[in-house]
């Protein structure tokens, strides 16, 4: 009886993963709700009673879309609160840098959801709900945002909540170039290097401890 429970539990979540690799490998137009029934291999009706709707199945890829960005999310802050600050500035900045870049990679390491997500945000208007939910703007983000200065405050970085949005913005925005050159090494940026220049950039660092 449990394991049934169980099942009917992570349902919703296996038909949000099988609709993310059809997003991934077919676009939105190939976004229905037989195609995610087929993907996951379930019997046809599957997603339907889980998602009546096309807006109810692309709210569904949203949440597990925002669930797993939000976990890198804090997996990153997590290495920001525990980790031990270098000696010197410029030490604390690179660190920092090598942390975000870790957070990048973890990004990549799931391009179906990178794909999907971007495929997601590019199709809704600016005034679609859904599209806050898939971005920096996110309400579940807040807590986060209003937390990280303190910590990056250890590294002698002064930093606001805004700040830390961008940074935010700054690692989708390399995140979505690494995907669109990855057949281009050359074209690839620096990661660590882009981040560390923002980090230098900001206001008080020369003046902080």
């Amino acid at each position: 009886m449990q394991d049934a429970q169980d099942a009917a539990l992570a349902r919703p979540q296996v038909l949000a993963d099988a609709a993310i690799r059809v997003i991934a490998q077919e676009g939105m137009r190939g976004l229905t709700h037989r195609a995610v029934d087929r993907e996951a291999e379930l019997p046809q009706g599957s997603t339907s009673y889980y998602a009546s709707t096309r807006a109810a199945l692309l709210e569904l890829i949203a949440r597990r879309l925002a669930e797993r960005s939000l976990a890198d999310l804090y997996a990153l802050f997590h290495s920001w609160d525990t980790a031990e600050p270098a000696a010197t500035q410029d030490e604390r900045v690179a660190q920092v840098a090598d942390m975000l870049g870790v957070f990048v990679e973890a990004l990549l390491a799931r391009p179906d959801d990178a794909r999907a997500r971007y495929s997601l945000i590019l199709d809704f208007l600016a005034s679609d709900p859904l599209r806050g939910a898939l971005s920096s703007q996110s309400p579940l983000l807040a807590d986060a945002f209003a937390r990280a200065p303190a910590m990056l405050h250890r590294f002698g970085i002064v930093a606001q909540a805004e700040d830390v949005r961008n940074l935010t913005q700054l690692s989708d925005a390399l995140t979505f170039s690494r995907i669109v050159h990855a057949a281009s090494p050359h074209l690839q940026l620096d990661v660590r290097a882009v981040f560390a220049a923002f980090l230098t950039s900001l206001p008080g660092l020369a003046d902080s401890s």
